[in-house]
């Protein structure tokens, strides 16, 4: 997702002008080196006429191609944090939004960012916005996620420093190390800058992930954490599962994502190639792959099945027919599909990282000793056979009394924010 925006956001900067190279030579060859960093397109303000407090969310995108865990999380905490606004506003940075994007917030008036309009909900498209600002009032409160749209709200932040002697909170909802999806390059260093620790209120999407800011030395003084819970359209199906307990198909379901390096596609791909040639019982096992393949792939001892991107039901029914399920993901957050897995009772292979352990999370969660295909395989081969110990009889299912089966979650931070949290006009929240 995030490679499909920072694309989007090249091709914004390049319009707007913004986008320049410089002529250099490697190997005796001339290329084009960029000398701008497409994520920082500046978005710029003016005077609103606005009075009061408003929250401010500001994304790149709520287009359903867009539309993944990150996004449909923020959007989770804007929703909790609504009750205690007066207004809110949705501003789009990289995608403006389709018919179906506006269906799903259709309580929200779309408004072009020339108009300063006095609707209590709004949804304003950003992306285009060469030679335009946005209108900004001292009562602006910033919600971000994702690094380059913390950049901005930093920057309007500071407009309303300098326009009226008090720069705007920002909430910081941080869902991972985000300079850990680049090389030790601009763009690594620009994320890491977002990360104001004595300034922003940071929002930490688990406590693994917040451990590990302040195991880098980032401790923010204003820190929330919420745990991830299990989405609301999984819920009817699990417990129809947690009713009928039935013995599972000989499938694994492996969770493939080429776009997101993090999520270690290649790595992922050799591990269950050796698992394949190494382990007889393979070929009595169906693989499958969620996530964003769209063409089946020979692996050589065996095909993966490409599923694509499923909708929420057939995704459940998919997790509560299957016996194994391979999810990796280099990163101190733990990602939802492996938690997601283990809720519906499968036998679960991922990956140690850092502080992060699952199998800490779950007993149906068993971490690889060490990040290598061998090791991964070996993982995988374990399963397979207790499994076929147990004659394809499920694990527990998630307990009804663990925290990923609560509901509400953000309901509670929310509150905890708006205590805590007064506006820049000391006016404090409803």
């Amino acid at each position: 997702m995030k490679s499909m925006l920072r694309g989007a956001a090249y091709r914004a900067a390049r319009a707007l002008g913004l986008m320049s190279s410089a002529t250099t030579s490697q190997n005796g060859v001339a290329i084009q080196a960029a000398t701008t960093v497409a994520e920082t397109t500046p978005c710029n303000a003016r005077l609103s006429d606005w009075q009061g407090c408003r929250l401010n969310l500001l994304l790149p995108s709520i287009n359903a191609r867009h539309y993944f865990g990150g996004i449909h999380t923020a959007v989770q905490l804007y929703r909790a944090l609504e009750k205690h606004f007066p207004a809110t506003r949705i501003v789009l940075v990289d995608s403006a939004p389709d018919a179906a994007a506006l269906e799903r917030f259709s309580e929200h008036t779309l408004v072009d960012c020339a108009a300063d309009s006095a609707a209590s909900h709004q949804i304003v498209p950003f992306n285009d916005r060469y030679g335009r600002t946005v209108p900004v009032g001292a009562g602006d409160c910033w919600l971000t996620t994702a690094w380059w749209t913390t950049y901005s709200a930093q920057r309007l932040a500071a407009w309303q420093q300098q326009q009226f002697g008090a720069a705007g909170r920002l909430i910081n909802l941080i869902q991972d190390f985000e300079p850990g999806f680049y090389p030790w390059s601009s763009q690594f260093a620009l994320a890491l800058s977002t990360y104001r620790p004595d300034q922003d209120v940071g929002v930490f999407n688990t406590r693994l992930l917040a451990d590990y800011f302040e195991l880098q030395g980032l401790a923010y003084q204003h820190r929330f954490v919420f745990e991830p819970t299990l989405n609301d359209g999984l819920r009817h199906v699990l417990e129809q599962a947690r009713a009928k307990s039935q013995p599972r198909q000989r499938r694994m379901v492996v969770y493939a994502r080429p776009s997101t390096p993090r999520n270690s596609f290649e790595l992922l791909c050799e591990a269950l190639r050796t698992w394949g040639w190494s382990d007889p019982a393979s070929a009595q096992w169906e693989v499958v792959a969620a996530g964003e393949l769209t063409a089946d792939l020979d692996l050589g001892p065996f095909r993966v099945h490409a599923l694509g991107k499923l909708d929420l039901p057939d995704y459940a029914r998919l997790l509560a027919t299957s016996a194994i399920g391979v999810s990796l993901m280099i990163s101190p957050h733990p990602s939802y599909p492996p938690l997601e897995m283990a809720a519906f009772g499968m036998g679960v292979v991922t990956n140690r990282f850092a502080n992060k352990d699952l199998g800490n999370f779950s007993p149906n969660i068993r971490s690889a000793e060490q990040f290598s295909p061998e090791a991964i395989a070996a993982a995988i081969a374990q399963e397979v056979n207790e499994w076929e110990r147990r004659k394809m009889s499920p694990l527990g299912l998630m307990g009804e009394d663990h925290a990923f089966l609560a509901e509400g979650g953000f309901d509670e931070v929310a509150k905890q924010i708006a205590h805590s949290w007064h506006c820049d006009n000391r006016e404090k929240l409803k």
